[in-house]
């Protein structure tokens, strides 16, 4: 019997807002654990312009993300920043592997915040301001069940602040100050 692949799910799925458990340490090296991580990375692969990706969004209620190392250094997401916003991303110390966070904890946050445009996956076709922190910092486990603490500013502490509201049930749009819908070229690509 041959798997299925996941797809990715889309707003008024009921799983996207529901609290995400916690993956029990010695599971995270298990085949259900592995095989999750694989088909997110791959689902990730596959969107031009996804920088991450949470498990509630493939349907799997757990505390899981996946953030998209070669999404970051390219800087995929240049084609969706609205004229004359600064470029604040920091890509330093990345590396092109995508990162795996498990059971992820918000250990820092700055205080302040800026309003961040932003998508999501699993809301196609809207893109919105969103306030985030400048600076946030997360503890959590790789893929090998080793605990790790990652800090950081700019574009990745936006993307963790996404992709924890994921495994909260919350979805950027409901913390939007302002949406919009994706402006489409005449060929039907994002513009």
């Amino acid at each position: 019997m041959m798997a299925t692949m996941r797809t990715i799910v889309q707003k008024g799925d009921p799983i996207l807002r529901e609290t995400a458990q916690i993956i029990p340490i010695d599971e995270i090296r298990s085949t259900k654990i592995q095989s999750l991580i694989a088909d997110m990375k791959a689902l990730l692969s596959k969107e031009e312009y996804g920088v991450a990706i949470a498990a509630p969004q493939v349907g799997e209620s757990l505390r899981l993300f996946v953030v998209a190392g070669k999404a970051l250094i390219e800087k995929k997401r240049k084609a969706h920043k609205p004229e004359g916003e600064p470029d604040d991303t920091d890509f330093s110390g990345l590396s092109p592997e995508d990162a795996v966070y498990i059971n992820p904890e918000l250990v820092k946050m700055s205080r302040g915040k800026t309003g961040k445009h932003e998508g999501c996956l699993s809301v196609r076709g809207k893109w919105g301001i969103v306030p985030r922190a400048e600076k946030a910092s997360v503890r959590a486990y790789n893929e090998k069940g080793e605990r790790f603490t990652r800090g950081a500013s700019g574009f990745l502490a936006h993307i963790f602040q996404h992709e924890l509201d994921h495994l909260e049930g919350v979805l950027y749009i409901d913390k939007a100050t302002e949406l919009y819908d994706e402006e489409k070229d005449v060929n039907g690509a994002p513009a």
